[in-house]
């Protein structure tokens, strides 16, 4: 819930200005984007030592007066040891409607975390790559993907022993798929939803991420050098892994029994 940012913790800030105010009162942002998101989605940055130091805001992703945007604030480069980069990033939280019935049945934590990102090849221009390529660092591969698979190797490696024994019997697995997009139309991207997508054939659900990427050179400059995933919250993908993921094969065989 933490890693989240779960919104029934603490409100989401939402201030006006991109860095929100440190509220006790309201939560700044997602821990998980400052730990994994950004820092998977920059990849290893060419100085030894150098590392990325994200802070994360909550803000609606829609909103126009003002835009909130993700920036890079500060630059290392090959030969400065240790640096640190200081990243800014963006993300809204978005939950089962659902779930207000509070019957116990919809899932608790966020379907996605919708997380405005820097590209890779922008970190690693700012990290000292001068001549980082887009296709190669942010179109080849599926950069959001690699940030759901550490939700997923995270909610597993934290189950408990018996909950792990129960998710590998009875679990329909959790897994990624092909990043959808590219949506370089932000309206597009924010209304386009994550994907789950359950094969009981397979015993699989697989989560796939709406995407939007530019390079540094995107002809509008306000948008250039991005990279935009709908996020798979670790808090989901435990919840998953506890609860959801064991009713077809290990839930309640009758459920009218309640009924009578």
């Amino acid at each position: 819930m933490t890693l989240e940012g779960f919104y029934q913790l603490k409100p989401p800030c939402y201030n006006i200005e991109l860095v929100n105010p440190a509220d006790p009162t309201c939560a700044h942002g997602a821990p998980w984007h400052n730990q994994y998101s950004q820092p998977i989605m920059g990849g290893t940055l060419p100085g030894s030592g150098s590392k990325i130091v994200n802070d994360d805001n909550f803000h609606r992703v829609y909103s126009v007066h003002p835009v909130h945007l993700s920036e890079i604030d500060s630059d290392c480069d090959k030969s400065s040891a240790p640096c640190s980069m200081n990243t800014i990033t963006v993300s809204e939280n978005i939950y089962e409607l659902k779930d207000k019935m509070d019957t116990g049945f919809y899932p608790v934590a966020a379907t996605e975390m919708k997380a405005k990102l820097s590209s890779r090849q922008k970190v690693q221009i700012h990290g000292g790559n001068k001549f980082a390529d887009f296709h190669t660092l942010d179109e080849e591969g599926n950069r959001c993907a690699e940030i759901n698979d550490a939700s997923i190797n995270w909610a597993y490696k934290h189950l408990s022993k018996s909950a792990k024994a129960n998710y590998d019997a009875f679990g329909i697995k959790l897994q990624t798929g092909d990043d959808l997009g590219p949506f370089n139309e932000g309206p597009l991207w924010i209304w386009t939803y994550m994907k789950y997508d359950k094969d009981l054939t397979k015993n699989t659900m697989t989560v796939s991420s709406p995407m939007m990427r530019t390079p540094i050179d995107y002809p509008i400059q306000s948008a250039a050098g991005f990279h935009y995933c709908k996020v798979l919250s670790p808090f989901h993908a435990l919840e998953w892994m506890m609860v959801d993921s064991l009713l077809d094969h290990n839930g309640i065989a009758k459920p009218t029994m309640f009924l009578q």
